[in-house]
């Protein structure tokens, strides 16, 4: 079989969309598959360029057995409503003059948000007279009017066309959460032609470190050490994080900021005065999963907003692969998880207070620490392994091309 992937990022870029893309294509290609991703050219969240990869329209490289097409795009930051619809149009527009070069693929994964990803992927689908798989990362447009845009404007109204369109375009679909199949069901899609593939742990990466002094985190008479790891964007609410970092300025508790986002500038302005918060820019993937192994605790954080409810944030299976306890300030499906696994502590998302409060109990109770670390490795290794989750997906897009 050839899978024919469009995914506007994929690795050396960070983030979710780029790790599941990687992870899932290698897995694929090593099980003897043809596998070939379309993606922009790297420069994601900075929108700059990276080194090695600048004033190239169209470069194709293999990875691990997958033949990778980078296509030029329109660099922006992950900033600025304008700047950013741009690059998402260019890349919708040259992932589909790079799939024209592809020959012989059996079927389509198309990747969203962002939109035009999935968009190329309705054309492609007619081009090339291939299944369409859409792969629904997150729920679009009801995720941009969370964080920043009108939802009863008329640009929301057009999203949601579009939205159903690519929906009844597809053959079949793929979500990261099952709290999403009620909204796609809504829309007219029958449950059969939705499945769920959720984003996991790759355990060979992301391992529990032994004890050893801190290498990447090693502030002198630090004790406690809890670290947000991630994107710094609007989506984010990491304000709450600086505010208990106030709370906890003189209790020993320091804080640890990792990642590049739209809002990473403010934070730094916010915490100026704070001797207890510490910045990082981005690191590659290998040197995270190092990271996340010397925290005492890991925040995963989102806005207080209805939405997110359905949202499972990726980097809490990297984490619990580590075997570090989680403070999490995201509701629904997330803390479902959470629960389950018994990772760690629960706080009302936007709570400064809870968040200051649960990281004095993890502080203060090293047995709870040690507890909620080794039932989240145990968890995410049972449930969230992403040589099983692959293989499910393979059958998934083994039945779609069979079927058409």
């Amino acid at each position: 079989m050839h899978i024919l992937y469009i995914c506007q990022y994929f690795p050396p870029e960070m983030g979710a969309p780029a790790a599941r893309a990687y992870e899932f294509s290698r897995r694929w290609a090593a099980a003897g598959h043809r596998v070939t991703v379309i993606c922009g050219v790297p420069n994601h969240p900075t929108g700059e360029v990276y080194p090695g990869y600048r004033r190239q329209w169209r470069r194709v490289e293999e990875i691990e057995g997958v033949e990778v097409h980078r296509m030029w795009v329109h660099v922006a930051p992950n900033a600025g409503t304008v700047r950013r619809t741009l690059n998402y149009v260019s890349f919708g527009v040259t992932a589909v003059l790079g799939a024209l070069r592809v020959k012989g693929a059996d079927v389509c994964v198309a990747s969203t948000p962002q939109f035009f990803a999935g968009l190329a992927g309705t054309v492609i689908r007619r081009l090339k007279r291939i299944p369409l798989l859409l792969e629904v990362r997150d729920l679009w447009p009801d995720s941009l009017a969370a964080v920043e845009m009108d939802a009863g404007g008329a640009l929301m109204s057009l999203l949601r066309r579009i939205e159903r369109f690519m929906y009844r375009s597809a053959k079949r679909i793929v979500v990261v959460s099952p709290a999403f199949r009620p909204h796609i069901e809504d829309t007219g899609i029958p449950p059969e032609r939705i499945a769920v593939v959720p984003n996991g742990v790759n355990t060979a990466l992301f391992q529990p470190r032994d004890a050893a002094p801190r290498k990447h985190f090693a502030f002198p008479g630090v004790a406690f050490l809890a670290g947000y790891i991630g994107t710094h964007g609007l989506a984010h609410g990491l304000e709450s994080a600086l505010e208990a970092a106030r709370m906890l300025r003189n209790e020993g508790v320091h804080f640890v900021f990792v990642g590049e986002g739209a809002r990473k500038q403010a934070l730094k302005a916010q915490a100026a005065e704070l001797d207890n918060v510490h910045f990082f820019d981005r690191r590659p993937r290998e040197i995270i999963a190092e990271m996340y192994g010397e925290l005492d605790a890991a925040l995963v954080l989102l806005r207080a907003t209805p939405l997110f409810r359905t949202v499972i944030p990726s980097k809490m299976f990297e984490i619990m692969g580590t075997g570090t306890p989680i403070v999490l300030g995201v509701e629904g499906q997330a803390r479902d998880i959470l629960d389950a696994a018994g990772a760690g502590i629960a706080v009302p998302p936007e709570d400064p207070a809870a968040l200051a409060e649960a990281l004095r109990r993890l502080r203060d109770d090293t047995a709870l620490r040690a507890e909620a670390g080794k039932n989240a490795y145990r968890h995410v290794r049972e449930n969230y392994d992403l040589d099983a989750l692959a293989r499910s997906y393979l059958t998934i897009l083994q039945e779609t091309c069979a079927a058409s």
